[in-house]
């Protein structure tokens, strides 16, 4: 089948291979908070850039049966990219009445991408190109800036949001921004037969291509490594990927010396670094001036525990600590979690109820009232 290539659909067909193997790797990778409604925005994304790329090398024309193929489901962009935001930091899943305009969208493709060519060409000329696309576009615009707002506001009720969250949302806002005014005006300035939502065409493929990249970075596949808390507290498995082989491990010196498990210590006592989400054990060897390999053998024989189960103790024993002190007035318990280095409710939530046999809250109530008898001073 011949193709047309220029620049422009050398780069779509790029950025349209980048988001389809970031949201299939998404989809059946590691569970990582936020990684399944990622890889759906991702991929509802790459879908349009599909279109475009169909379009822009000639396959419509050349395929005509192939016009109003199921391509475009940017009224799912809003929802899904707020439900993404909401799952970093445990919130709750947004209900199916959000999905239900996307839901609309595909009814409305299938529908008539069903029908003859001759139907399709006469739905084009007399409904979709004067009245429909522009519902659908508008729609879309409004849908992604209403959900984008709406992610900012739950963003600022967080602790210590990430700064490249927050700026990107922003620069999404921006841009639907300009792609709801750029077709009431884009008349004056472009050729009579242009795109009438040629900015949307050229924009969408780069944000695809940025938010895969993005995605690909933050699920640590670029290096291999996952946060602390990614693995179960003790699971060997998850262990593995993140410590070396016992073999290796034994070429380290056998002797512990005392003034580096001091620093050890110091890392996560003074400096506090287990409150860093990110934490992983090259990480930490490389802010102490370590290899891996000597850093997991001062944990293990130094410390006698294993790196995650040291992280996670540390930021347990903190979180315990402020559900008994004023703080718990005004901060969730999620908060106090994600503050002391968690960033997922359900791991938080697994480790507490591991190690105390009691949900925060239940923690909360027992040694506040315990706190409370030992304060009142014997009657008489």
């Amino acid at each position: 089948m011949f193709v047309h290539l220029d620049l422009g659909v050398v780069f779509q067909l790029f950025c349209l291979v980048q988001g389809l193997t970031t949201a299939a790797y998404l989809l059946a990778g590691p569970r990582r908070p936020g990684s399944r409604w990622l890889a759906l925005l991702v991929l509802a994304l790459t879908l349009q850039v599909i279109d475009y790329f169909l379009s822009r090398s000639g396959v419509y024309y050349r395929n005509r049966g192939l016009y109003f193929t199921p391509l475009f489901f940017s009224w799912g962009f809003g929802p899904l990219l707020l439900a993404y935001v909401r799952a970093l930091y445990g919130g709750r899943p947004l209900r199916w009445p959000h999905f239900a305009p996307v839901l609309v969208q595909v009814l409305f493709y299938c529908s008539v991408a069903l029908q003859s060519f001759d139907t399709k060409t006469w739905f084009w000329l007399a409904v979709h190109k004067p009245f429909t696309r522009y519902v659908e576009h508008y729609g879309a615009v409004l849908s992604v800036l209403l959900y984008t707002g709406l992610a900012l506001r739950f963003l600022r009720q967080q602790p210590k949001p990430p700064r490249w969250l927050t700026l990107g949302l922003l620069g999404i806002g921006l841009f639907y921004g300009a792609a709801a005014l750029d077709p009431l005006v884009n008349s004056w300035y472009l050729p009579k037969q242009a795109p009438k939502f040629y900015l949307t065409s050229l924009v969408l493929p780069v944000l695809a291509y940025g938010l895969a990249l993005l995605a690909w970075v933050k699920t640590h596949v670029a290096t291999g490594r996952m946060p602390a808390e990614a693995a179960p507290v003790g699971d060997t498995t998850g262990e593995a990927e993140l410590e070396p082989a016992t073999s290796v491990v034994s070429r380290e010196p056998q002797e512990i010396n005392p003034e580096q498990v001091r620093r050890v210590v110091a890392a996560f006592e003074e400096e506090e670094l287990f409150r860093n989400p990110e934490l992983t054990l090259d990480s930490l060897a490389q802010h102490l001036n370590l290899t891996p390999n000597l850093a997991s053998h001062l944990i293990n024989a130094g410390l006698g525990q294993s790196f995650y189960d040291l992280v996670n103790g540390y930021r347990l024993a903190e979180v315990k600590r402020r559900l008994l002190t004023p703080d718990a007035r005004r901060l969730t318990v999620l908060a106090l979690a994600l503050e002391a280095g968690f960033n997922s409710k359900t791991t938080f939530n697994r480790v507490f109820k591991e190690k105390t046999g009691l949900t925060p809250r239940e923690y909360q109530k027992k040694y506040q009232a315990t706190q409370w008898d030992d304060s009142v001073p014997a009657a008489g």
